[in-house]
């Protein structure tokens, strides 16, 4: 089986750097790694330093250079490129532990029947959430009461994995972190992360996995979540985006990936549902001592142009309010 690795990096090279090197030390290499960077002129630089490193460390690397700071236009440059009979798709913040690629190609070896296979995040707790904790999320629809026994994605365009993950499990999604989908099936089914959502935010790739997951189910193939498939996501604080424009953009793509996912009175209920969400998520926020109030904002802005986020027409919001955010400076 030929394995191919797909990374969207955007100007992080040095987290780039160390994930590639947690890559060099798999017990058994990828067959290619493919770094679809969107770094401005000015940090190109450091990214090829960083590639050459990896290439010297043993990795079959290419780099693609992309224009446009987009998460969804760099996965998709990235699965056009690739050749292998699955992809894995990574996020630049991502230690890998050395046996995740062998135990990998094993699992999916003796089950043919998978379309798709999500890690677990090993920094994530494995006991359960407090009941206290599922009772506020089940108010406000953004988990059960009862502990989830396959990964979800609700109505308000949220989705949850099982906590703790048991051997393998059903799931309806996957976290953009790490996973895996087997390319020949996403090629026939004419599968791709959306591109109208072109700025880095949130469940872009909830979308596309959710997808995968739906074709895969008329297919009578399976999407699982494994125990024994763990990365340490870093979740890196380098530069990114103002926490503003990515409030909004977060706001504007749940909106829009409910568009894409319900219809009729089915949106409007999940349109209600995303709202009532965001006021948990608000809430959230305000215990934690973080920014709440341009959370709430970005909802309130959201209503203003619901026709334009239903559509996905972005670039004029983009061009509204991506300025005064900081992100042109």
């Amino acid at each position: 089986m030929k394995l191919s690795v797909v990374i969207a990096s955007y100007r992080r090279a040095s987290s780039l750097g160390r994930t590639l090197a947690t890559i060099a030390t798999q017990r058994r290499l990828p067959d290619e790694v493919i770094v679809v960077d969107q770094s401005p002129a000015e940090e190109k630089t450091a990214v090829e330093a960083v590639v050459r490193t990896a290439a010297k460390a043993g990795l079959t690397v290419r780099l693609i250079w992309s224009e446009v700071p987009s998460s969804t236009q760099a996965r998709n440059l990235g699965l056009d490129s690739a050749t292998g009979d699955w992809v894995v798709f990574s996020d630049d913040d991502v230690d890998w532990p050395p046996s995740v690629t062998g135990d990998f190609v094993a699992k999916v070896g003796a089950a043919p029947e998978l379309a798709m296979l999500a890690a677990r995040d090993a920094r994530t707790s494995s006991r359960s959430r407090p009941v206290w904790r599922r009772i506020v999320s089940a108010m406000f629809l953004t988990n059960t009461l009862l502990p989830l026994r396959r990964g979800r994605v609700f109505a308000c365009m949220q989705a949850r994995y099982p906590q703790p993950i048991v051997g393998d499990m059903e799931t309806e999604w996957a976290t953009g972190y790490w996973f895996a989908v087997d390319r020949l099936f996403v090629t026939k089914n004419r599968l791709r992360f959306d591109e109208k959502m072109s700025r880095y935010a949130q469940a872009e790739d909830m979308l596309f996995s959710h997808q995968v997951y739906q074709a895969a189910r008329l297919a009578g193939r399976r999407c699982v979540v494994s125990e024994s498939i763990a990365v340490d996501h870093l979740v890196s604080q380098e530069w990114r985006e103002p926490d503003s424009f990515a409030d909004l953009c977060g706001a504007w793509n749940r909106i829009y990936i409910a568009s894409q996912l319900r219809t009729g009175v089915s949106f409007w209920l999940s349109l209600t549902s995303i709202y009532w969400a965001a006021v948990h998520q608000g809430l959230v926020r305000m215990a934690r001592g973080r920014g709440w109030v341009g959370h709430l904002r970005a909802y309130a802005i959201a209503v203003r142009h619901l026709g334009q986020i239903r559509a996905g027409r972005f670039e004029r919001l983009y061009a509204l309010y991506e300025k005064p955010s900081g992100l042109g400076t």
